[in-house]
Parts: structure tokens; C-alpha cells; sequence
């Protein structure tokens, strides 16, 4: 006996259900979107990195603007950056542990964040200027602080808040600025290079830039491979008809309980009622009932027309047994079931002793006089 190998197709696209292509549509689509948005950052970024590189060889600095400045330029002084809102900090000697060393080094990454380490205080906001030669800052309040590269060990760049202390040599307590998360990049490598075109470094950040350029380069988003139906996942797949079972259940459910909330609730009227087709001359009308004669649970019928049932006191499973109608609440005295003439406005509706219903339990009243 030969035993037949079998071997695995792959189902073709056309042949899967509906349900897995659309599957495989979406998914392909989510992935193409996230790898869109992916590789657009990763672009900016590089050609910020490519314009920092070009401008670390070649940059000299600006002869404009002069004016407006914090402090007045020397002839042969050039402007690197000029920052219209910064914060002038401080370093308190006691807490200057934990803050980041001062060294010629290259910051390219974004920062966000407004809160000072411990120990690190703001003073005043105003602008400053980074030149050739030196970092100014001025406050609209007449504060005014200088650091001269070269009297600076070098600057020092948070790695996660946008605040660059300027470490000086000649004894001053350690201050610097914090500037808008926005321009941190910007405001960190021009100081960089200023600080290392002045002190003959700037062969050194131009090799850290081409370093960073490179390593961004080897970390370029790559498309995402396409999905195919028959990988659909066997579970959760179904949604929108497991969604749509899911609300059919919750509405009637909520149907269900909004009817038995709102029920007419055990209409509670009149405990019972005259027969109309007793008298079919007199329209029915409530009893008026004589002074002293009213019985007590009695009332007059408030809604004509309507049958009513009234429970008796004796039933305890809840069945309602009807209360025979006394002829003494129906008709004034004198008529064939009372003993005076009706009143103007009154009227009187007659009760058949055919359509009496007595209870099944009880003393039985007295029969009606003039009745049979």
C-alpha cells in the first residue's frame, strides 16, 4: 500500500471570505498610514541634522542685527543666535550634585519639559544673544549677566529639559538659561559651535555631526510587509456581526425594562360602579350620598363608564371579588330603592337586583326596599 503525500495550497484571495479581505484591506491600510507618519519625522529630522552638518563647517556667524541687542558688539563680533525669551538661572552651591558636566558635545534631540531640577532657580526672563565671543542675557528689570568663552569650562546641555548651564572658571556661582523647548536644539548648537569655533574645536563638532548623521541614516524606517487574507486571526475577527448581535441584545433588554417600568400601575378609582343600562333615562351621575349615611371605604365613581373592581378585605391571595352595589349610595330616599323625592340636580340611577353580585363571604345586607 502507497501512502499519498498531500501537500498545503495556499488559498487564493479570491476564494477567502469577505470577511478576511476586508480584514486584510484594513490592516494594510493602518500599516501604510503608521509607516507614512513614521518615515515624514524621520525625514525632518535628517535634514535638520543634514543642515546642522553644513553649517558646523561653514558658519561664521551674522553681521545683522546689531541693534536691540543686550549688549553692545565689538567691530570684528558676529551674531550666532539670538533668543528673544530666556530665563536667567541659578545654582544653588549646596545642590550643584546630580547636573550635567560641562563638554563640548553635540545635542540634536528634542526636549519638552518646564520644571528646574532641585536646587536650580529661576531669576529673571529677558533676551539673550549668543556672538563670536561670548553669551549675553538682559531683563527688562536691568538684569544683566555675561559669560565669556574664555573664561567658560564649556557648556552644559540637560539631557531632558531645555536648560543649559554655562559652567565659568574664574569662581562665579553656576547660572545659566532656560529657553523655549521649541528653539532648544537650535539654541544648543550654535552655542556649541560658537563656543568651539572660539576655542578651536570646530573640526570636532563637525565629526559629531557626520557620526549622528550616519547613525540616523542606518535607522531609516522600512516599509512594513503587506498582510494577506488568510492571515486573519481566528479569533475577533467578526466584529461588526458580533457588534451588532451585542446591540440587538442590550435594546430589547432595555426595551424589556422600560415596558415593566412604566406598566400601568392597579388603577385605583372607585370600588365599584351603578349600571348604566339600568336606567337608560337617567344619565349617570355621581351619588350624592346623605349626611351621616356614607359607609366607610365608600366613594363615588370618578370616572363614568369605566367597570371597577374593588378587593375585599377577606382575600389574601390577591383575587379581586366584587362588592355588591347598596342601593342606599345610588338613589336618593324616595325613589323605588330609597325614601325621598331626588333634589333638583340630583340623579338618580337605578340598580337592577338582576345585576347584584354578592360576595361569597360575609354577613349578606339587607335587601333594598321597593326592590325585588
Amino acid at each position: 500500500m502507497t501512502a499519498a503525500s498531500y501537500s498545503i495550497m495556499a488559498i487564493p484571495a479570491s476564494a477567502q471570505p469577505g470577511w478576511r479581505i476586508r480584514w486584510a484591506e484594513r490592516e494594510n491600510d493602518r500599516r501604510r498610514r503608521a509607516y507614512d507618519a513614521r518615515f515624514a519625522a524621520w525625514q525632518r529630522h535628517h535634514d535638520h541634522l543634514v543642515r546642522l552638518r553644513i553649517e558646523a563647517a561653514g558658519f561664521l556667524g551674522c553681521t545683522q542685527p546689531r541693534a536691540g541687542l543686550p549688549v553692545a558688539l565689538d567691530d570684528d563680533e558676529v551674531v550666532y543666535r539670538v533668543l528673544p525669551v530666556a530665563d536667567l538661572v541659578e545654582v544653588d552651591a549646596r545642590h550643584g550634585t546630580g547636573l550635567p558636566a560641562p563638554g563640548l558635545t553635540v545635542a540634536t534631540d528634542d526636549v519638552a519639559g518646564r520644571a528646574l531640577p532641585r536646587g536650580v532657580r529661576a531669576l529673571d526672563t529677558g533676551m539673550a544673544v549668543v556672538t563670536s565671543r561670548r553669551v549675553a542675557f538682559s531683563s527688562p528689570r536691568g538684569r544683566r549677566h555675561e559669560w565669556r568663552y574664555a573664561d567658560l569650562a564649556g557648556p552644559a546641555h540637560h539631557p531632558a529639559l531645555p536648560l543649559t548651564l554655562l559652567h565659568a572658571t574664574d569662581g562665579r556661582r553656576l547660572a545659566g538659561l532656560r529657553v523655549p523647548a521649541a528653539g532648544t536644539v537650535n539654541f544648543r548648537f550654535y552655542l556649541t559651535l560658537a563656543f568651539a569655533a572660539a576655542t578651536g574645536g570646530r573640526a570636532a563638532v563637525a565629526a559629531q555631526l557626520e557620526a549622528i548623521l550616519a547613525a540616523h541614516r542606518r535607522a531609516r524606517p522600512v516599509p512594513p510587509p503587506p498582510v494577506h487574507p488568510d492571515q486573519a486571526p481566528s479569533s475577533g475577527l467578526r466584529a461588526g456581526p458580533r457588534a451588532a448581535l451585542a446591540a440587538a441584545v442590550v435594546a430589547v433588554t432595555f426595551v424589556t425594562l422600560t415596558a415593566v417600568g412604566t406598566a400601568a400601575p392597579e388603577r385605583g378609582g372607585p370600588p365599584y360602579r351603578a349600571d348604566e343600562g339600568a336606567r337608560g333615562d337617567i344619565p349617570a351621575a355621581a351619588p350624592s350620598t346623605p349626611t351621616g349615611a356614607t359607609p366607610t371605604g365608600a366613594t363615588a365613581p370618578a370616572v363614568p363608564g369605566e367597570p371597577v373592581a374593588r378587593r375585599t378585605g377577606a382575600a389574601t391571595s390577591g383575587a379581586a371579588a366584587l362588592v355588591p352595589p347598596l342601593p342606599w349610595l345610588a338613589c336618593p330616599r324616595g325613589e323605588p330603592d330609597g325614601d325621598a323625592a331626588p333634589g333638583p340636580g340630583d340623579a338618580c340611577v337605578h340598580i337592577s337586583p338582576a345585576a347584584r353580585t354578592w360576595p361569597a363571604a360575609g354577613p349578606r345586607p339587607d335587601p333594598p326596599r321597593g326592590g325585588a
